[in-house]
């Protein structure tokens, strides 16, 4: 049995010397290169930011509190001590641990935001300013500092010292209302979190290219209810926009679209067009095209569920594919349902390279997806494998000219804690 020191010791030795590089060597610098972001944040809105940011070359340092950390990195499938959630979300990213509860931690903190462009936090509102690091104290250090604070409800109002979780976002946004009919239900995934990453990093990019025009710099405060508004708001709610009378109505986009049954599987067909719905009912010798409920597209909407429970029937023969490859011949826009476990089998899919595979130090092979864009110049991806809590603390604060004394003071805390946190589990966090 191996014992929590020599593990810990084990993970020093091997680990520091194989996350910096990538299969395939590191990238050359994406267009973001030169810009220091320090990331502040934890779990997924922030990190989703972060490595947008990262992704396309900045230099992003997480800085993380002693022991625990990102709790994201317990969070979900996990191997070894890391979860798959945290290694993706945090991959090029350099990792320094601080304790704000240390003055010479907090003097260090000072010393690095002189060197920062962007600051990212998604601490709940208020506690920046306890911990004295919210933007007016910061940009008498670095006037130009570019500062985003992510927030659920935002920084003030009724709502706003709420404990936030993206399901409440979904809630009050009106999306889980409109998922079921019969009652209110989320979608199976942390949307808004993700879209309000999204939302910082492009007004971060503006931010630095009005930074550019101005020489100053600014305070962003960002929501996930106003970024979940701001990104569902033109379809889905197309039905509420138009305000007064005379407005015509025509029904939910949502509505639009079904999902058929057929042998093997599940397919999504799209019937907008009376000629290709037609054209399906020719193709597998249907008379529905002479029945009056389904003859036009507003008919079809308005018998949404037998026009599904007559397909069902029609494609319950054939094979999924089968039923694309007809379609596809004649123009008919569909597509096989894919389940999570055949997402990477999909021949558009790996068409694309949409997916890579890496092998991380401390989770092992893992699959993932890349970014969906190359910028000209920008060799390969990856160009570090998400960090070990601390990693990188000797670099970064070597870069700052920080004491041998005050570095080698907390390479022994972190060794320490790394010993304490050798078994620790997510539940006992709670």
């Amino acid at each position: 049995m191996i014992s929590k020191a020599s593990r810990s010791h084990r993970l020093e030795k091997n680990i520091y010397s194989d996350l910096n590089t990538s299969d395939g060597g590191l990238i050359v610098n994406g267009p973001l290169d030169g810009y220091r972001i320090i990331e502040l944040t934890s779990t997924v809105s922030g990190p989703m930011a972060g490595m947008i940011l990262a992704d396309q070359g900045a230099d992003v340092i997480k800085i993380e509190p002693p022991a625990i950390g990102d709790l994201a990195r317990y969070m979900g499938s996990s191997r070894n001590g890391m979860s798959a959630m945290y290694a993706v979300l945090n991959r090029n990213k350099r990792s320094l641990v601080l304790d704000f509860k240390e003055v010479s931690d907090k003097n260090i903190f000072n010393k690095l935001i002189q060197t920062a462009d962007v600051l990212i936090e998604n601490f709940r509102p208020g506690v920046v300013k306890k911990l004295g690091l919210d933007y007016d104290s910061l940009r008498v250090i670095r006037p130009d500092l570019i500062y985003v604070s992510i927030s659920g409800y935002g920084q003030t109002g009724p709502y706003s010292k709420r404990r936030v979780y993206d399901p409440l976002i979904q809630a009050s946004s009106g999306t889980a209302a409109e998922q079921c009919e019969s009652r209110p239900t989320n979608v199976r995934t942390v949307m808004f979190d993700k879209v309000t990453g999204f939302t910082a990093a492009q007004a971060i990019t503006a931010a630095l290219l009005q930074r550019v025009k101005t020489g100053s710099g600014q305070y962003l405060p960002i929501s996930m209810l106003a970024s979940a508004l701001y990104y569902q708001w033109p379809d889905f709610m197309w039905s509420h926009t138009l305000l007064g009378e005379d407005v015509t109505h025509a029904g939910e986009l949502a509505d639009y679209f079904q999902i058929y049954k057929a042998k093997d599987g599940y397919l999504a067909v799209i019937l907008v067009s009376d000629k290709h719905f037609r054209i399906l009912c020719q193709l597998f010798e249907s008379p529905l095209i002479e029945d009056p409920r389904f003859s036009s597209f507003p008919n079809r909407i308005i018998n949404g569920d037998e026009l599904r429970n007559a397909l069902d029937s029609i494609f319950s023969v054939y094979l999924a594919d089968d039923i694309c490859r007809k379609l596809d011949g004649n123009n008919i826009p569909c597509a096989r349902v894919a389940t999570l476990d055949e997402i990477h089998k999909d021949k558009q899919v790996k068409h694309e390279g949409a997916l890579i595979e890496s092998d991380h130090p401390v989770v092992g092979p893992m699959r993932f997806a890349k970014i969906p864009f190359q910028f000209a110049g920008q060799g390969d991806f990856l160009k570090y494998h998400a960090a070990i809590l601390g990693q990188h603390n000797r670099e970064i604060l070597e870069e700052l000219d920080i004491s041998e004394l005050e570095i080698t003071k907390t390479e022994e805390r972190e060794r320490l804690n790394r010993e304490k946190m050798a078994d620790f589990n997510l539940l006992q966090a709670k």
